[in-house]
């Protein structure tokens, strides 16, 4: 396969970022769920979906999700890999 490189610590370093922005993701969508767990979920208050919530707010409110956890998710990386490991 040509078009994938041998592994090496920085494309290691370049995966978990990627898994880790995909676990948050993922777990800020599950978050959206309010009927999933409902006292335990800490994410309802802020993007749960409740029923009778209409399609489109409920498409809004999910996109806003997996956004909030691409984004919280990497943050704890940071102090693991400062911008000088990251490549920036």
């Amino acid at each position: 396969m040509e078009h994938v490189h041998e592994p090496t610590y920085e494309n290691s370093k370049t995966d978990a970022s990627l898994s880790v922005a995909i676990g948050g993701a993922t777990g800020f969508f599950v978050g959206t769920d309010a009927a999933y767990l409902p006292d335990q979920n800490f994410l309802v208050d802020v993007v749960g979906i409740k029923d009778g919530t209409p399609d489109l707010l409920g498409c809004a409110i999910a996109g806003t999700s997996t956004t909030m956890g691409f984004g919280v998710g990497p943050t704890g990386l940071h102090p693991v890999f400062p911008p000088r490991q990251r490549g920036k």
